[in-house]
């Protein structure tokens, strides 16, 4: 038997994770200032949010809701964020690309491992949908390694020096 009351609230952590990780994705989408980047992120912030609705429907399938004390605390945290060291004072500095890409990376690998319990719970629990978490846990992997590919591109640009 599953402990709705505990997994509600790691449920309702998680679901204020992505509402930071949608506001750092939209962010990072608006300012990379590589094209590719802006694109695949762009694209990406459309499934990040479909993913929160299944969220959603996760925890209203164990009578919990969203926390809006959780969930104003994670838009506050992102926010403030943003202001870090970052070699420049005035303008945005090109090592915010790689620390952007790879904070998504790191928050895509938190999302997966939320995927990953409720895949487990849907093995004895009908309330998950074993077929949907599937498909969630592809998908994050998916965005996984489209972040590495785009940090480490960041990463090449921003540490390499050119002659």
């Amino acid at each position: 038997m599953i402990d709705e009351g505990r997994l509600g609230h790691y449920l309702q952590d998680h679901y204020a994770g992505s509402a930071a990780g949608i506001e750092l994705f939209r962010r990072a989408a608006d300012q990379q200032t590589d094209p590719v980047a802006r694109t695949t992120l762009t694209a990406m912030i459309a499934t990040v949010e479909d993913e929160r609705t299944a969220l959603e429907r996760f925890l209203a399938a164990i009578g919990a809701k969203p926390d809006p004390v959780k969930n104003a605390g994670a838009w506050l945290a992102e926010k403030i964020g943003r202001f870090k060291s970052n070699g420049e004072l005035i303008r945005r500095s090109p090592l915010s690309d790689v620390v952007e890409l790879e904070t998504l990376r790191l928050a895509v690998e938190g999302k997966a491992a939320g995927w990953r319990v409720l895949r487990q719970l849907a093995e004895d629990d009908a309330k998950f949908d074993a077929a949907e978490l599937d498909k969630l846990l592809s998908a994050a992997a998916d965005q996984i390694v489209q972040l590495e590919s785009l940090r480490m591109s960041a990463a090449n640009r921003v540490f390499r020096q050119t002659p």
